[in-house]
């Protein structure tokens, strides 16, 4: 059976207020309503764009979101987690400063802002999926306890995984520092020797007791340690050193496996957008003012995550003539990511296209 996906037209260059505008007639036209129940949490995930970035989907488009939720008697608030890399979103006090520095205040929005993984990435919860590449995910505390997602994904290229949507947004946006750490790295974290002072944080965190303190330094045990990636929530010091060394063929089916994680025990109750504008090859986690390129083309909404990233891809292709995602990273073959969220029962490849408000 086909999903539906529903796609609005933008001009290019279309200014904040309409942009917001029509993203609240597409909450509507797709049914998201149906989504939310009275008192339920609603976890709005957005990006609030790396320091310097421009393209990131604007404050009063995300309050035209917070506002449909609060008309379902829902109550909403902006989620995002901690990044694996060092910058000013390592950490929630850092990571809340800059979202409001960005405009995504509680005045701006009508919404708090929480950070899903705790201060410095150790509130996640594990999470049993049995799939190919992973048994167990670390997610973020705050999106399993959520009664609801709706996710706002900016649509743009990537350096590891060729495109960056809907199933980034949540499979890695939604992951804890340490379900990001399993999702990059394919070997277990290391300890800087010259970095450690030996304050035993790593060691009281570590769950499965893989790490002991030596008189100069900690100590992973390598048969013990499971790669939750608490060591490198909890030190402060940057002592635990990763491995960015994960294939772009397994990162995108982590994020897959990491998106049905998520997104387990909420059927019926997640519901995705995703916009066509200020495309670039780029990701907004790059923290450089990328101009857009190629031209704005409009904002799908669905409440499958699979149909929305294909609907995307042949939008896009369809508007300019080849596919950008492709071009941009020849070397990565981005529908990876597409076929395997399918295969493993995410959502449906095959769609139907409702364009509206003509």
């Amino acid at each position: 059976m086909k999903s539906t996906v529903y796609f609005v037209r933008v001009e290019n260059g279309e200014d904040v207020p309409s942009l917001a505008h029509k993203t609240q007639q597409l909450f509507d036209l797709a049914g998201f309503r149906d989504t939310i129940q009275k008192r339920d949490m609603v976890a709005v995930k957005t990006s609030f764009g790396e320091k310097g970035n421009i393209g990131h989907i604007k404050p009063p488009v995300i309050k035209a979101v917070v506002d449909k939720v609060k008309e379902c008697n829902g109550k909403p608030f902006l989620i995002e987690t901690n990044t694996l890399y060092a910058g000013c979103r390592t950490n929630a006090v850092d990571h809340i400063s800059h979202a409001h520095e960005h405009g995504f205040s509680y005045e701006a929005i009508g919404a708090p802002v929480i950070i899903g993984d705790g201060l410095f990435g150790e509130h996640d919860i594990q999470v049993e999926i049995n799939q190919k590449l992973c048994k167990y995910a670390y997610i973020s505390g705050v999106a399993r306890a959520a009664n609801a997602i709706v996710s706002i994904a900016h649509v743009t290229g990537h350096l590891a995984t060729g495109m960056a949507s809907t199933l980034k947004n949540i499979g890695m946006g939604l992951s804890s520092r340490g379900g990001k750490l399993a999702q990059h790295s394919g070997v277990i974290p290391q300890i800087l020797k010259k970095r450690c002072n030996t304050c035993g944080a790593c060691g009281r965190w570590c769950p499965a007791g893989a790490i002991t303190m030596g008189e100069q330094y900690a100590m992973i045990n390598p048969r013990i340690c499971i790669g939750c990636g608490e060591c490198l929530a909890v030190c402060q010091f940057d002592a635990v050193k990763i491995a960015w060394d994960e294939s772009t063929v397994n990162l995108q089916k982590k994020v897959a496996e990491y998106c049905l994680a998520v997104t387990q025990g909420k059927t019926g109750k997640t519901a995705y957008f995703n916009f066509l504008t200020h495309i670039t090859k780029h990701c907004d986690c790059m923290d450089k003012p990328f101009k857009p390129d190629i031209a704005d083309i409009g904002i799908l909404a669905s409440t499958d995550p699979v149909a929305i990233e294909k609907a995307t891809t042949d939008i896009i292709r369809e508007r300019i003539g080849k596919d950008f995602f492709k071009d941009a990273w020849p070397s990565i073959d981005y529908t990876i990511q597409i076929t395997y969220a399918q295969e493993i029962g995410l959502g449906n490849m095959d769609y139907t296209l409702e364009t509206c408000l003509q």
